[in-house]
């Protein structure tokens, strides 16, 4: 099986810097043009299936990806983003200043610490982990719309590493990664690829 994983296209959050997971917001200006061109590249590709992540910024760049394409998108919400809980909509000094026992808390166990109303870098990999469980022994190609976090874990989980393997991989807007599924292992095609 080949799967091509792509980050939704930028949102004025990522602009503002803040922390946001769960909440449900669009692509600016730059994100569309990023899904489109992305789109643009893949146009003469074909898609068995093609899933997202149920959050908008995550749909709507697969729609542009498939430029009007009659094609079903399969949305799973174990693809969805980290919910950061109370720091969702928030930048880094918003919370040393908002939520400094809480943000303390967070920073010194990353993986276990639950942020309140949220989840934890464990509850996420627990999740893609049980997503990449229903795809083993499939075949076809996959195209796979998603965001930084879900992605580091899809990558990691897939490849074996631990938890913290999460922090060796990127996933930048507008660029498109791939890899391939072969008698069990992950093998990395393609990663953060710019398509320009």
């Amino acid at each position: 099986m080949r799967i091509y994983l792509v980050r939704h296209g930028e949102t004025e959050l990522n602009q503002k810097k803040c922390y946001y997971g769960h909440m449900d917001v669009g692509l600016s200006e730059k994100g569309v043009k990023q899904a489109k061109a992305i789109g643009a590249f893949f146009q003469n590709r074909s898609f068995d299936v093609v899933v997202s992540s149920p959050l908008i910024r995550a749909v709507k760049t697969a729609e542009y990806i498939l430029g009007g394409r009659e094609q079903k998108i399969v949305v799973d919400e174990r693809l969805s983003e980290q919910n950061f809980g109370i720091f969702e909509g928030f930048t880094y000094e918003q919370l040393l200043e908002r939520y400094p026992d809480e943000f303390q808390s967070w920073n010194q166990d990353f993986s276990g610490y639950r942020i309140p109303g949220g989840e934890s870098f464990s509850d996420v990999r627990d999740r893609i982990d049980n997503y990449l469980k229903e795809l083993i022994g499939r075949d076809g190609t996959m195209l796979l719309v998603a965001h930084k976090g879900t992605l580091g874990h899809f990558l990691a989980s897939s490849l074996g590493l631990p938890l913290e393997g999460y922090w060796n991989f990127v996933f930048e807007q507008g660029s498109y990664s791939c890899i391939d599924y072969e008698d069990g292992y992950a093998i990395i095609r393609k990663l953060n690829q710019s398509i320009s």
